[in-house]
């Protein structure tokens, strides 16, 4: 699996809940609809230095965001987001608080560990994959990985995380490892036999379990709704690829297995490779991106930033009077490595345009300015197949939580919630 790329027929699942890996089929009349949703931790020294200037239709990019250019026709900014300043707070400057609530707006429910805390509900990721029957995965860019909440963004539900792959050739393995390529007619057919095999296997797992139900209460029975619900999209899916094998799939390419070490810059580049071939590949639909964890200590060399000891959160993100520029050449790496990810969606052809025109990318951060709840960068890009209007600036004239912009995001993607979190009835954001 180390070739410079090679193409695939057919998928199969690796394992019940895993990502399920599906084929996009060459001829058909819609492309599907994806998501990618990206958090950093880094918020920004001040606001101006995130936020753009002018007016809705008329505005200028900030420094973090000064190489969006290119991308300023396809992209929604949105000022005045809170994450909900409630609930749980553990010791840790709302590294947990915040971290548990920018993608499920649901105060955080308590932990073994008083500096820890866990997932107060499920997160807008995978509410809107259960919604509409998406595939997902999950990334996380870092050197190790941690069963922190500060890790932790994605939730299946209360108290069940569902924890970024962190490791570049395990995320490969789940995406990768058990597709081979050609038109060789032995190995359509073995693809064809181990994807009936499991199909079969999955049958008998669903009767163990509707009879298992019964036997079960509370937060088990929560889990079995998960698994099962995974066990029905592996179904789906499975059904998708036997078809797929049957009629001619699409061929797509892949990248080579990942080698790398725990280079941070070489684990980012891996890991939004990975991505990108996910998603042209269509083997997962909405694609969780965690870029870091909250309070993360990389020094940024990488990005040119020098003068860092130890840490680039302590000796820069609190002293970001002092260290401004630094902490502003570090952030804008960050966003940097989402945005050519997104020019990489928007320079591929699908359809009658491309790949962002059928894509909704929503990116945040956990933190506005320092470890403040208030504020906190939102961005959108792609038009959602033309559900949204891009190129725009959008103020809000009164600040907003952030679960109405997380039902927005649900919205956008076909799934008609009435909201999410603390606040379920909140509804979208008007302005988007």
């Amino acid at each position: 699996m180390r070739r410079r790329e090679f193409m695939f027929r057919s998928a199969q699942a690796a394992a019940l809940l895993c990502p399920i890996l599906s084929i996009r089929r060459a001829e058909a009349q819609e492309p599907p609809k994806r998501a990618l949703v990206w958090v950093n931790s880094s918020g920004y020294p001040f606001p101006e230095d995130f936020f753009p200037s002018g007016t809705e239709n008329d505005w200028q990019l900030s420094p973090i965001l000064a190489d969006f250019e290119g991308l300023k026709d396809e992209m929604v900014v949105v000022d005045g987001i809170d994450i909900r300043n409630s609930g749980l707070n553990p010791k840790g400057n709302n590294h947990i608080r915040s971290m548990g609530k920018v993608l499920t707006a649901k105060d955080v429910l308590a932990a073994d560990d008083p500096q820890d805390g866990n997932a107060g509900g499920i997160s807008v990721d995978q509410l809107v994959a259960q919604e509409l029957g998406l595939s997902t995965l999950e990334l996380q860019i870092n050197n190790n990985s941690n069963d922190h909440m500060r890790h932790r963004p994605f939730a299946l539900g209360p108290n069940a995380f569902k924890p970024p792959e962190a490791n570049p050739l395990a995320a490969f393995n789940q995406i990768f490892e058990d597709f081979s390529g050609g038109d060789d007619p032995a190995a359509i057919a073995e693809m064809t036999r181990k994807l009936t095999l499991k199909q079969s296997l999955l049958d008998g797992v669903s009767d163990d379990l509707a009879r298992f139900r019964s036997e079960l209460t509370g937060v088990e029975k929560l889990k079995l709704d998960i698994h099962e619900d995974a066990i029905r999209r592996a179904e789906e899916n499975i059904a998708k690829d036997l078809q797929a094998l049957a009629e001619g799939g699409l061929t797509c390419e892949a990248p080579n297995a990942p080698d790398v070490g725990n280079a941070i810059a070489d684990r980012a580049q891996a890991m939004t490779d990975l991505a990108f071939a996910a998603l042209v590949c269509d083997r997962v639909q909405m694609l969780g991106m965690l870029w870091g964890f909250s309070g993360q200590h990389w020094k940024y060399e990488w990005a040119g930033v020098t003068g860092i000891a130890e840490s680039g959160h302590d000796e820069v993100h609190h002293r970001a009077g002092e260290r401004r520029d630094e902490y502003i050449a570090m952030v804008r790496w960050d966003w940097n490595q989402l945005r050519l990810l997104i020019e990489r969606l928007r320079d591929t052809p699908e359809g009658d345009g491309n790949m962002l025109d059928n894509t909704v990318v929503y990116a945040t951060s956990n933190f506005g300015r320092h470890h403040q709840l208030d504020r906190i960068p939102v961005a959108f890009f792609g038009n959602a197949q033309g559900a949204l209007q891009t190129g725009r600036l959008v103020k809000l004239n009164s600040t907003q939580n952030n679960d109405k912009v997380l039902t927005s995001f649900a919205h956008l993607m076909g799934a008609n919630i009435t909201g999410i979190g603390d606040e379920p009835d909140c509804g979208p954001l008007p302005e988007l």
